[in-house]
């Protein structure tokens, strides 16, 4: 009897063995980086240019390297795009490992969530995906092999898991991106990149550009700033650095302090006042001293500077709060928190009008925790 069960098992067994849903690599063309522009005809149309790496021999002996195609077709809607790329590449046209996914800053200004649909619907799409806007075309953008002997998916790549480390750009990706886009009291910003024009080519992160909605303002923040707003969001990466001017300084070498920031800790606090919001933005930052050319840092030149540093963070906090307000744009996600904190209350605005004419006051406090290795 159970020589019977075991043959029946075994026979059911053979039966579900195998992968029905099997897509093997070699068959398909990998799209590694996506751009999208605007395209010139049909109007409002897409014009997409998709980097799909393949293997190329080198010398004898069966050896062979990576190296990048670019493709560029246009279409109506994301979806006709990818039909069309899938006509001229070889195999089954991929982006299940897409890094990075460019969107040119004129598009960017339209609404940004068709763009995106296909790869939050489609089940396969990797949630990881990179988003950044470019200046300029995205085609301009990523239409190069090389730069400098590496692929420029890779420079890419790297270049924005680096800027996310530093703290000069968000850590987004397509998954992260979605909650975010759908919230009525929170507004996107994404990681700004450029291109040299010059021989190299090199590719630079130039800071964050600022949503209201799904649509970019225009705006963007540099990479200081850009970097101080996501300490205020308590998005910063494993470190941070500024540059403070002091303008008491006679020579021009003294003129700058550098500081190293080792932790941050942001708290958003909203009060009511006569019936209005006032929101206090409160940063605290332990920091080490990485420049210091007027010399020595007794006690009583730290305690001065950070005096000094304090009320310049502060002053520079105010131009980014100024900024968003200005842009529209609640990247601090105030709106969010009176959502859960007086949900009431907030029903009584709209906030995408009325977000820039709230009161936000923001404070940055430093302690200098390092002087320095030696001393």
């Amino acid at each position: 009897m159970k020589l019977v069960k075991v043959l029946c098992i075994c026979s059911l067994l053979s039966l579900t063995a195998g992968c029905w849903d099997q897509n093997f690599l070699k068959k398909q063309s990998i799209a590694f980086g996506v751009g999208y522009d605007i395209a010139e005809k049909p109007k409002e149309g897409i014009h997409s240019i998709s980097i799909i790496r393949t293997m190329k021999p080198v010398g004898g002996g069966g050896q062979t390297e990576p190296y990048n195609n670019a493709y560029q077709v246009t279409g109506e809607t994301p979806l006709q795009v990818r039909d069309e790329m899938n006509r001229i590449t070889p195999g089954t046209y991929s982006t299940n490992k897409l890094r990075v996914l460019a969107i040119g800053e004129e598009l960017a200004k339209k609404d940004l969530y068709p763009l995106l649909d296909i790869y939050f619907r489609e089940a396969r799409s990797n949630i990881n995906t990179k988003i950044i806007v470019t200046e300029g075309k995205a085609v301009d953008f990523l239409d190069g092999e090389y730069i400098q002997g590496n692929l420029i998916t890779e420079v890419l790549n790297d270049l924005i898991i680096s800027g996310e480390k530093e703290s000069h750009i968000p850590k987004l990706t397509i998954g992260t991106l979605m909650p975010i886009m759908f919230c009525p009291g929170q507004d996107m910003i994404l990681p700004y990149l450029s291109v040299d024009k010059g021989k190299d080519k090199n590719l630079k992160l130039k800071g964050v550009v600022l949503f209201n909605k799904r649509k970019y303002t225009g705006k963007y923040l540099t990479n200081a700033p850009a970097s101080l707003l996501l300490l205020m969001k308590n998005k910063g990466g494993k470190t941070a650095q500024f540059t403070i001017n002091d303008s008491k300084s006679a020579k021009a070498i003294n003129k700058k302090i550098t500081i190293a920031v080792r932790r941050s800790k942001a708290k958003t606090t909203l009060k009511w006042e006569s019936g209005k919001p006032i929101y206090h933005v409160d940063l605290k930052l332990k920091v080490s001293v990485s420049e210091y050319t007027k010399g020595l840092l007794t006690d009583k030149e730290r305690k001065k500077l950070t005096k000094l540093i304090s009320k310049s963070m502060t002053k520079k906090a105010e131009e980014i709060t100024k900024t968003l307000q200005e842009a529209n744009c609640d990247a601090l996600g105030l709106g969010h928190k009176m959502m859960i904190q007086d949900p009431e209350k907030f029903k009584g605005y709209n906030w995408d009008e009325d977000f820039k004419d709230i009161t936000i006051i923001p404070k940055v406090k430093i302690d200098i925790v390092s002087k320095g290795v030696l001393y």
